[in-house]
């Protein structure tokens, strides 16, 4: 499929995304994330309106949207006044990370959780990039970011709460976003080596835990405990359930985040572990990726209540992975072809909020190869 092909597919599915999850209203602009009539998951309240990892999609979603739609920079203000009228307990410059359809700040949703800011800080800086204007806005979400948000190990809290001795030493899969961290580096202000080395310090602990625990697959779990000396899955029930230990649905954004890395540096680190997870998936699979399932074990396994196929998030996580390759460049190609096809072929009506927008962030990576 051409580069052209793959765009306008993508402009197909931004709209439809658009019209069902981007809503004006409560003062900005949000992303509806029961904008489909279903229900709404991760711990939120069941009147929800929004949390703050939909609005850090939505922000990155418009910023690199701009240039194909002229709606874009009007939106993003709107979201970004949205953000700005969600502050967390805890200060400015992070975002409550859970809204309820009156538009305020649910009762236990004035935490932070980590990956919607530092989504929303990156946004903020593409922002500043590709417009102006957002320079201090951005700068000052990564300040809060690191005084809140970051251990004393250099790296990601669960969230601005995570205090505890048990928490303070755990971290989630899908909030390390070395991509993010590199712009934010590379970013005007005095605190890039504290992004380098958070940066490094994740490739470190979690390269780690994926040799000891993951050698055949390259998986991650949701949740990671004993850092920095001893990193290990964190057992079942640690935070939000059963799967906690296995790669699951926090731990799929962890090949996207390393792809979205690996686009721009090429860096060993990112290639070698993006390759084992490649490799890994299109044997498991047979090269099919309708048959790629909802959570493993890191050795591989479907536990019982993984067995769902078919689901855009888990396709379009490994389709945004599948740029880096496995060494084996034919079957590479082919295999990328076929989660291409597999994910533009899901109806928008079949996912959910969370799948659907994972979908749409891949897209936007794999519509520019």
């Amino acid at each position: 499929m051409s580069k052209d092909q793959r765009r306008a597919a993508l402009d197909r599915f931004w709209q439809k995304w658009k019209n069902v999850y981007l809503v004006e209203g409560c003062g900005g602009a949000y992303v509806d994330i029961a904008g489909d009539g279903k229900p709404t998951y991760g711990d939120s309240v069941p009147n929800t309106l929004t949390v703050s990892e939909a609005h850090g999609y939505g922000m990155l979603a418009l910023v690199r949207m701009a240039e194909r739609d002229r709606q874009a920079k009007p939106l993003f203000d709107e979201m970004f006044a949205y953000f700005r009228a969600h502050p967390a307990e805890s200060g400015p410059g992070l975002m409550a990370w859970n809204q309820t359809r009156d538009c305020k700040d649910a009762p236990e949703g004035k935490m932070t959780a980590s990956d919607g800011d530092i989504d929303i800080a990156l946004a903020l800086q593409l922002a500043q990039d590709r417009w102006g204007g957002y320079a201090e806005d951005a700068a000052e979400v990564r300040a809060a970011i690191l005084a809140r948000e970051i251990t004393r190990h250099d790296l990601v809290k669960l969230g601005d709460w995570a205090h505890y001795e048990i928490y303070d030493v755990a971290s989630r899969s899908s909030d390390f976003m070395p991509y993010n961290f590199s712009v934010f580096a590379n970013a005007p202000g005095p605190e890039a080596s504290r992004w380098s080395a958070i940066r490094s310090a994740g490739y470190d602990v979690w390269g780690r835990l994926s040799d000891s625990y993951a050698q055949d697959t390259g998986l991650v779990p949701d949740f990671m405990i004993g850092m920095p000396d001893n990193p290990r899955p964190a057992p079942a029930g640690f935070l939000e359930g059963e799967s906690d230990g296995f790669y699951s649905w926090n731990a799929l954004r962890y090949p996207y985040r390393l792809a979205a890395d690996y686009r721009v540096s090429h860096d060993p680190p990112a290639a070698v572990r993006l390759q084992r997870i490649n490799a890994w998936i299109r044997t498991a699979t047979d090269g099919d990726p309708n048959r790629i399932a909802s959570t493993y074990r890191l050795d591989g396994s479907i536990p019982p209540d993984g067995q769902w196929t078919g689901e855009p998030g888990w396709i379009s996580m490994f389709a945004a992975a599948a740029i880096a390759g496995s060494g084996a460049p034919e079957a590479d190609q082919a295999w990328m072809d076929a989660l291409w096809l597999a994910l533009v072929a899901i109806p928008i009506e079949e996912g959910d909020y969370f799948g659907n927008t994972l979908k749409l962030l891949a897209m936007i990576d794999l519509a520019e190869m």
